[in-house]
């Protein structure tokens, strides 16, 4: 019977990268989607810009008091910043599966692969003029 070891090291890369996941699509896709909810536009999300949506910070919930609006306006930046954010989840995925490859850890190998995949995805979609343009609104 051959016994499994647990990567601690190789768990917390593949959290981090899971957490930063979930943070670019709330920061990035769901400031979005607040925001053509609230002028109407369902065109915008394909065509995402100033003149369609307006400024990102008008979609954002609450005030400054509102944990919400801090919760979400730390996943705008991470949405903001999604080259950087892009290649360190790249780094802690290959770190992550090294790691569980190494222990022979299949579970967390089978989430490396696939968040690794997820986040070149979401890379190559960044590169595109669509995740430009989309950014560049972001950033205003």
């Amino acid at each position: 019977m051959t016994q499994v070891r647990d990567t601690v090291g190789g768990r917390v890369a593949l959290w981090t990268q899971g957490v930063l996941l979930v943070a670019y699509l709330i920061g990035g896709f769901g400031v979005l989607v607040l925001a053509v909810v609230q002028t109407g536009d369902a065109g915008a999300l394909l065509d995402p810009g100033l003149d369609r949506l307006g400024d990102p910070k008008d979609s954002m919930p609450g005030g400054v008091g509102n944990p919400l609006t801090w919760i979400v306006g730390i996943c705008r930046l991470v949405a903001m910043l999604v080259y950087p954010v892009a290649f360190a989840a790249l780094m802690l995925g290959v770190a992550g599966i090294a790691g569980a490859r190494r222990v022979a850890d299949r579970k967390a190998l089978r989430w490396g692969f696939a968040l690794t995949a997820v986040w070149v995805l979401l890379l190559v979609l960044a590169l595109t003029p669509y995740g430009r343009q989309m950014n560049t609104w972001l950033l205003d």
